[in-house]
Protein backbone atom coordinates (compact mmCIF):
# COMPACT_ATOMS: atom_id res chain seq x y z
CA UNK A 1 0.00 0.00 0.00
CA UNK A 2 2.72 2.63 1.02
CA UNK A 3 4.24 1.80 -2.13
CA UNK A 4 1.42 2.40 -4.42
CA UNK A 5 0.83 5.58 -2.53
CA UNK A 6 4.46 6.96 -3.30
CA UNK A 7 4.15 5.83 -6.95
CA UNK A 8 0.69 7.85 -7.33
CA UNK A 9 1.82 10.61 -5.52
CA UNK A 10 4.98 10.80 -8.18
CA UNK A 11 2.47 10.04 -11.24
CA UNK A 12 0.10 12.65 -9.93
CA UNK A 13 2.81 15.15 -10.08
CA UNK A 14 4.15 14.37 -13.71
CA UNK A 15 0.33 14.60 -15.12
CA UNK A 16 -0.41 17.77 -13.83
CA UNK A 17 2.93 19.16 -15.23
CA UNK A 18 1.93 16.95 -18.43
CA UNK A 19 -1.46 19.38 -18.47
CA UNK A 20 1.01 22.51 -18.79
CA UNK A 21 2.71 20.70 -21.26
CA UNK A 22 5.69 20.74 -19.53
CA UNK A 23 6.60 17.37 -19.72
CA UNK A 24 7.14 14.75 -22.77
CA UNK A 25 6.41 11.31 -23.05
CA UNK A 26 9.83 8.60 -22.96
CA UNK A 27 13.36 9.56 -23.09
CA UNK A 28 14.99 11.76 -25.39
CA UNK A 29 18.82 11.95 -25.60
CA UNK A 30 21.14 14.96 -26.77
CA UNK A 31 20.86 13.98 -30.35
CA UNK A 32 16.89 14.52 -30.77
CA UNK A 33 17.19 18.31 -29.46
CA UNK A 34 16.42 20.87 -31.50
CA UNK A 35 19.77 22.38 -33.31
CA UNK A 36 18.49 26.08 -32.07
CA UNK A 37 19.41 25.16 -28.49
CA UNK A 38 23.48 24.40 -29.71
CA UNK A 39 25.58 27.43 -29.60
CA UNK A 40 22.90 29.62 -28.44
CA UNK A 41 22.72 28.89 -24.86
CA UNK A 42 24.72 31.48 -22.60
CA UNK A 43 24.70 30.43 -19.16
CA UNK A 44 24.30 27.19 -16.95
CA UNK A 45 22.79 26.43 -13.92
CA UNK A 46 24.13 22.97 -12.64
CA UNK A 47 22.66 20.89 -9.32
CA UNK A 48 25.72 19.54 -6.96
CA UNK A 49 24.77 16.50 -5.66
CA UNK A 50 24.15 13.63 -8.02
CA UNK A 51 24.48 16.12 -11.37
CA UNK A 52 28.19 17.68 -10.51
CA UNK A 53 29.39 15.14 -8.03
CA UNK A 54 28.26 11.27 -7.09
CA UNK A 55 29.46 11.29 -3.54
CA UNK A 56 31.70 12.62 -1.04
CA UNK A 57 31.89 15.74 -2.82
CA UNK A 58 34.83 14.80 -5.50
CA UNK A 59 34.16 15.40 -8.83
CA UNK A 60 36.07 14.43 -12.07
CA UNK A 61 38.52 15.47 -13.87
CA UNK A 62 36.42 15.35 -16.88
CA UNK A 63 33.63 17.68 -14.80
CA UNK A 64 36.02 19.77 -13.91
CA UNK A 65 37.18 20.13 -17.35
CA UNK A 66 33.93 21.15 -18.67
CA UNK A 67 33.53 23.69 -16.58
CA UNK A 68 36.65 25.55 -16.92
CA UNK A 69 35.46 25.47 -20.79
CA UNK A 70 32.92 27.02 -19.63
CA UNK A 71 34.75 29.52 -17.87
CA UNK A 72 37.32 30.22 -21.00
CA UNK A 73 34.40 31.02 -23.58
CA UNK A 74 32.47 33.33 -21.14
CA UNK A 75 29.39 31.08 -20.32
CA UNK A 76 28.95 32.03 -16.40
CA UNK A 77 28.23 28.65 -14.60
CA UNK A 78 25.63 28.99 -11.72
CA UNK A 79 25.42 26.02 -8.86
CA UNK A 80 22.11 25.60 -7.71
CA UNK A 81 21.84 23.29 -4.49
CA UNK A 82 19.69 22.80 -1.68
CA UNK A 83 22.90 22.98 0.43
CA UNK A 84 23.68 26.01 2.97
CA UNK A 85 26.88 28.29 0.97
CA UNK A 86 29.49 27.12 3.52
CA UNK A 87 28.91 23.40 2.37
CA UNK A 88 29.47 23.94 -1.30
CA UNK A 89 33.05 24.87 -0.75
CA UNK A 90 34.28 21.49 -0.81
CA UNK A 91 32.82 21.27 -3.80
CA UNK A 92 33.75 25.00 -5.46
CA UNK A 93 37.38 24.42 -4.09
CA UNK A 94 38.10 21.86 -6.46
CA UNK A 95 36.83 24.48 -9.72
CA UNK A 96 39.82 26.48 -10.99
CA UNK A 97 38.11 29.74 -10.75
CA UNK A 98 35.23 30.10 -8.57
CA UNK A 99 31.71 29.79 -9.76
CA UNK A 100 30.04 33.13 -10.96
CA UNK A 101 27.21 32.86 -8.24
CA UNK A 102 26.08 30.27 -5.94
CA UNK A 103 21.91 29.47 -5.62
CA UNK A 104 22.19 28.29 -1.98
CA UNK A 105 19.61 26.77 0.22
CA UNK A 106 17.32 25.59 -2.76
CA UNK A 107 16.82 29.29 -3.85
CA UNK A 108 17.12 30.84 -0.43
CA UNK A 109 20.45 32.40 -0.98
CA UNK A 110 22.04 34.11 -3.83
CA UNK A 111 26.38 34.44 -3.37
CA UNK A 112 28.51 35.34 -5.99
CA UNK A 113 31.89 34.51 -7.00
CA UNK A 114 34.00 37.15 -4.26
CA UNK A 115 31.07 34.89 -1.42
CA UNK A 116 29.55 38.03 -1.06
CA UNK A 117 25.64 37.10 -0.15
CA UNK A 118 22.95 39.11 -2.33
CA UNK A 119 20.30 38.13 -0.86
CA UNK A 120 18.92 35.89 1.69
CA UNK A 121 15.64 34.97 2.65
CA UNK A 122 15.08 33.57 6.07
CA UNK A 123 12.54 31.34 8.34
CA UNK A 124 10.29 33.44 10.83
CA UNK A 125 10.70 32.84 14.68
CA UNK A 126 7.20 32.18 14.83
CA UNK A 127 7.19 29.92 11.44
CA UNK A 128 10.03 27.92 13.14
CA UNK A 129 8.30 27.27 16.47
CA UNK A 130 5.27 26.27 14.88
CA UNK A 131 7.98 23.66 12.70
CA UNK A 132 9.18 22.24 15.75
CA UNK A 133 6.44 21.65 17.64
CA UNK A 134 4.89 19.71 14.50
CA UNK A 135 7.76 17.63 14.32
CA UNK A 136 7.19 16.36 17.90
CA UNK A 137 4.47 14.16 16.92
CA UNK A 138 6.61 12.96 14.12
CA UNK A 139 9.74 12.32 16.00
CA UNK A 140 7.10 10.63 18.88
CA UNK A 141 6.51 7.63 16.35
CA UNK A 142 9.65 6.95 15.05
CA UNK A 143 12.85 7.75 16.97
CA UNK A 144 14.98 7.02 13.13
CA UNK A 145 13.47 10.59 12.09
CA UNK A 146 15.67 14.05 12.70
CA UNK A 147 14.94 16.78 12.44
CA UNK A 148 17.74 19.70 11.46
CA UNK A 149 17.66 23.33 11.61
CA UNK A 150 19.96 25.34 9.68
CA UNK A 151 20.89 28.97 11.40
CA UNK A 152 23.39 31.12 10.23
CA UNK A 153 24.76 28.07 8.09
CA UNK A 154 25.43 26.20 10.87
CA UNK A 155 22.95 22.71 11.29
CA UNK A 156 21.58 21.89 14.93
CA UNK A 157 19.65 19.06 16.23
CA UNK A 158 18.48 18.08 19.81
CA UNK A 159 19.27 14.23 19.17
CA UNK A 160 22.26 12.45 18.67
CA UNK A 161 22.67 12.51 15.13
CA UNK A 162 25.13 13.16 12.13
CA UNK A 163 24.89 13.46 8.23
CA UNK A 164 25.90 10.19 6.74
CA UNK A 165 27.39 11.98 4.70
CA UNK A 166 30.96 13.78 4.46
CA UNK A 167 29.77 17.66 5.31
CA UNK A 168 31.75 20.54 5.77
CA UNK A 169 29.97 21.88 8.46
CA UNK A 170 28.70 18.83 11.12
CA UNK A 171 25.73 18.57 12.93
CA UNK A 172 25.87 20.45 16.44
CA UNK A 173 23.56 19.63 19.20
CA UNK A 174 21.35 21.53 21.40
CA UNK A 175 19.45 21.37 24.08
CA UNK A 176 16.37 23.00 22.23
CA UNK A 177 16.05 24.92 19.37
CA UNK A 178 14.55 27.39 22.01
CA UNK A 179 17.60 28.94 23.08
CA UNK A 180 18.44 29.46 19.21
CA UNK A 181 16.09 31.77 18.46
CA UNK A 182 15.90 33.67 21.42
CA UNK A 183 19.36 34.78 20.15
CA UNK A 184 17.92 36.21 16.98
CA UNK A 185 20.03 33.62 14.86
CA UNK A 186 19.41 33.42 10.99
CA UNK A 187 17.04 30.21 10.44
CA UNK A 188 17.35 29.66 6.79
CA UNK A 189 15.96 26.02 6.32
CA UNK A 190 15.20 23.36 8.06
CA UNK A 191 15.04 19.10 7.06
CA UNK A 192 14.11 15.92 8.79
CA UNK A 193 16.56 13.19 8.11
CA UNK A 194 15.07 9.12 8.19
CA UNK A 195 18.25 7.32 9.12
CA UNK A 196 18.34 3.52 7.86
CA UNK A 197 15.33 4.20 5.36
CA UNK A 198 16.28 1.16 3.35
CA UNK A 199 15.82 -0.94 6.44
CA UNK A 200 12.43 0.54 7.85
CA UNK A 201 9.09 -1.50 5.26
CA UNK A 202 7.31 0.42 7.56
CA UNK A 203 8.23 3.75 6.88
CA UNK A 204 6.10 6.13 4.46
CA UNK A 205 7.49 9.70 3.40
CA UNK A 206 4.11 10.62 2.34
CA UNK A 207 2.44 10.08 5.51
CA UNK A 208 5.44 12.48 6.54
CA UNK A 209 3.94 15.24 3.98
CA UNK A 210 0.47 14.32 4.80
CA UNK A 211 0.50 15.06 8.28
CA UNK A 212 2.81 18.65 7.67
CA UNK A 213 -0.25 19.52 4.68
CA UNK A 214 -2.45 18.69 7.83
CA UNK A 215 -0.90 20.86 10.81
CA UNK A 216 -0.65 23.78 8.46
CA UNK A 217 2.21 25.26 9.19
CA UNK A 218 2.14 28.75 8.02
CA UNK A 219 4.06 30.26 5.00
CA UNK A 220 6.42 27.13 4.94
CA UNK A 221 6.90 24.79 1.85
CA UNK A 222 7.80 21.00 2.01
CA UNK A 223 10.26 20.00 -0.62
CA UNK A 224 11.31 15.95 -0.68
CA UNK A 225 14.90 15.39 -1.45
CA UNK A 226 15.52 11.90 -1.89
CA UNK A 227 13.87 8.98 -0.10
CA UNK A 228 14.79 10.17 3.34
CA UNK A 229 15.10 14.14 3.46
CA UNK A 230 12.09 16.34 3.22
CA UNK A 231 13.46 20.21 3.15
CA UNK A 232 11.70 23.21 4.61
CA UNK A 233 11.63 26.83 3.39
CA UNK A 234 9.66 29.77 2.81
CA UNK A 235 6.94 28.56 0.47
CA UNK A 236 8.41 31.79 -1.75
CA UNK A 237 11.76 30.41 -2.16
CA UNK A 238 12.48 28.08 -5.11
CA UNK A 239 15.53 27.60 -7.07
CA UNK A 240 13.38 28.98 -10.31
CA UNK A 241 12.55 32.44 -8.63
CA UNK A 242 15.96 32.88 -7.61
CA UNK A 243 16.94 31.93 -11.48
CA UNK A 244 14.47 34.25 -12.78
CA UNK A 245 15.75 37.04 -10.15
CA UNK A 246 19.34 36.44 -11.68
CA UNK A 247 18.18 36.38 -15.26
CA UNK A 248 16.69 39.33 -14.94
CA UNK A 249 19.79 41.06 -13.27
CA UNK A 250 22.27 39.70 -16.01
CA UNK A 251 19.63 40.47 -18.68
CA UNK A 252 19.99 37.31 -20.25
CA UNK A 253 16.83 35.70 -21.89
CA UNK A 254 15.63 32.82 -20.12
CA UNK A 255 15.28 30.99 -23.79
CA UNK A 256 19.46 31.19 -23.67
CA UNK A 257 19.81 29.41 -20.53
CA UNK A 258 20.53 25.83 -19.32
CA UNK A 259 19.42 24.07 -16.39
CA UNK A 260 20.92 20.38 -15.63
CA UNK A 261 19.83 18.08 -12.71
CA UNK A 262 18.66 15.42 -11.22
CA UNK A 263 16.18 15.28 -8.16
CA UNK A 264 13.15 16.25 -6.82
CA UNK A 265 13.54 19.33 -6.20
CA UNK A 266 14.86 20.03 -9.23
CA UNK A 267 11.78 19.65 -11.25
CA UNK A 268 10.68 23.60 -10.53
CA UNK A 269 13.45 24.94 -12.02
CA UNK A 270 13.32 22.72 -14.80
CA UNK A 271 9.51 23.75 -15.66
CA UNK A 272 10.38 27.01 -15.19
CA UNK A 273 13.29 27.17 -18.20
CA UNK A 274 11.60 24.92 -20.58
CA UNK A 275 8.13 26.98 -20.17
CA UNK A 276 10.14 29.86 -21.40
CA UNK A 277 11.91 27.86 -24.24
CA UNK A 278 15.21 26.80 -22.42
CA UNK A 279 16.88 24.05 -22.29
CA UNK A 280 16.24 21.72 -18.81
CA UNK A 281 18.30 18.40 -18.95
CA UNK A 282 18.05 15.70 -16.47
CA UNK A 283 21.08 13.24 -15.62
CA UNK A 284 20.44 9.10 -16.20
CA UNK A 285 20.79 8.43 -12.56
CA UNK A 286 17.49 11.01 -12.07
CA UNK A 287 14.13 9.49 -11.43
CA UNK A 288 11.96 8.69 -14.29
CA UNK A 289 9.30 11.18 -12.85
CA UNK A 290 12.02 14.02 -12.64
CA UNK A 291 13.15 12.83 -16.52
CA UNK A 292 9.43 13.83 -17.74
CA UNK A 293 10.28 17.19 -17.49
CA UNK A 294 13.28 17.82 -19.29
CA UNK A 295 14.01 18.11 -22.94
CA UNK A 296 16.65 15.35 -22.63
CA UNK A 297 18.26 13.16 -20.75
CA UNK A 298 22.09 12.47 -20.62
CA UNK A 299 24.85 9.95 -18.96
CA UNK A 300 24.62 9.76 -14.89
CA UNK A 301 27.04 11.18 -12.81
CA UNK A 302 29.34 8.36 -12.85
CA UNK A 303 29.87 8.78 -16.72
CA UNK A 304 29.99 12.38 -16.58
CA UNK A 305 26.59 13.64 -17.99
CA UNK A 306 27.36 17.03 -17.41
CA UNK A 307 30.86 17.23 -19.48
CA UNK A 308 28.36 14.67 -21.62
CA UNK A 309 26.10 17.94 -21.78
CA UNK A 310 29.00 20.82 -22.46
CA UNK A 311 30.97 18.62 -25.19
CA UNK A 312 28.09 18.33 -27.29
CA UNK A 313 26.50 21.77 -26.68
CA UNK A 314 29.18 24.34 -26.57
Amino acid sequence: MKITKVSNYQLHSTKNNQAKNLSFDGIKNLNSLEKGFKNNLRIVFADVDGTLSASDDFITKRTLDAIEYLHEKNVPIVLTTARCYSDTLPIINQFSHSPNYTIALQGGELVNKNSESIYTNSISKRVGKSLTKWFKSIRANDRQSHLIMYFDDQPYSVSKFQFPWKSNVPVERVKSFEDLFEQNKRLQKAAIFKLNVAADPEYSQLDVIESFESARVPDLALKPSGSAMLEFQNKWVTKDKAINFLLKVLRIDPKNAMVIGDSANDIEMFDFIRSKNGLALAMGNAKDFVKAHANAVVDDVNSDGFAEAVSYLF
